[in-house]
């Protein structure tokens, strides 16, 4: 399929990405027909979260063709809004712990938007992935927060304001490293693709094996609607995904792939329910409306909050 896609990565997986969505919304379309009479708002909000997500999906793979910048600058804009997104979910009155937060994220976004790391000698100790960047930033981020208090002299409320900030930083910290996937040299794009594939085949696959053969709940204060034969469902579609992406992942074997995709939806999974215990903690129904369908960006994301660092740091590991 020649759509004038130079990016080698891209034109790979979009005939794939096409396919898995034409698949998905045949599915809705029987699912619809079948279960109208029974199930009218369970459909319409599953074509809303549908129609929210595709034009999403596109923007990002377009942004992927373009490069670092524009990738980074998608995730950044994804980032900035999900950090504040929780800090008005969890109502943090501290201005300068959400300030320390803010900075320290963004400066991390913009030095990873640049194309080549290595070619920035100051930032040489880095290493061309950008890894002593993330640890940097994590060490800044938690310091400087946990100072603000100090130069407040305040002990009131601290280890709940404290905490509460360094969630929300490293939530956000644990998302940025989707940027610095691209980082990953030759499979960098791939790693992205592969990540952003992983996350939609699990969520969607989970929730259609959830609506269909769903019977014993998985965590019902968690995720009441989360059942064991979804989440079964999601993992396994996302290890055949895993499977027929492996030219995404070339130096690893399709089973190899597949087994990581099994891993990273067991783990997206965990991401998604990491922050459902943080909204019922809070006594929120989502973080925000403004993804009709889907709730806020935190909603979003969840699963990848978690998929991105563990993708990053499994690659680096393993030499990728």
């Amino acid at each position: 399929m020649d759509l004038g896609i130079e990016t080698e990565a891209v034109a790979l997986a979009i005939p794939y990405v096409l396919g898995f969505m034409g698949f998905m919304y045949s599915l809705l379309l029987v699912f619809a027909v079948l279960r109208w009479n029974q199930s009218q708002d369970v459909i319409r909000n599953m074509w809303t979260r549908s129609l929210v997500a595709t034009p999403l999906l596109v923007f990002l793979f377009a942004s992927l063709e373009f490069g670092v910048a524009t990738w980074g600058f998608m995730v950044g804009i994804f980032a900035m809004g999900a950090h504040r997104e929780y800090c008005s979910g969890i109502e943090l009155k501290d201005k300068g712990m959400q300030m320390v937060g803010m900075v320290v994220l963004l400066a991390l976004i913009l030095l990873a938007m640049n194309p080549n790391l290595s070619d920035i000698e100051a930032l040489s100790w880095a290493g061309p992935q950008g890894a002593g960047l993330l640890g940097l930033a994590l060490f800044v981020g938690a310091f400087g927060t946990w100072a603000v208090p100090i130069v407040q002299d305040r002990s009131e409320n601290v280890t709940s304001d404290v905490g509460r900030a360094l969630i929300g930083f490293l939530l956000i910290w644990f998302f940025i490293h989707g940027i610095f996937l691209m980082h990953l040299g030759a499979v960098g794009v791939g790693a992205c693709i592969f990540a952003i594939v992983n996350v939609s085949v699990t969520d969607s696959f989970a929730l259609i094996f959830g609506r269909i053969f769903g019977k014993h709940k998985f965590r019902p204060v968690l995720s009441p609607k989360k059942t064991w034969e979804g989440v079964f469902g999601g993992v396994m579609m996302a290890a055949i995904a895993g499977y027929f992406a492996q030219p995404l992942l070339d130096p690893l074997t399709a089973m190899q792939t597949a087994g990581l995709a099994a891993l990273l939806a067991i783990i997206g999974t965990m991401g998604d329910l990491m922050l459902s215990a943080l909204k019922r903690d809070l006594e929120l129904k989502d973080w925000s409306q403004m993804l009709p369908g889907h709730g806020g960006i935190l909603d979003r994301v969840d699963s990848f909050i978690l998929v991105a660092p563990a993708l990053y740091w499994i690659l680096l590991l393993l030499g990728v």
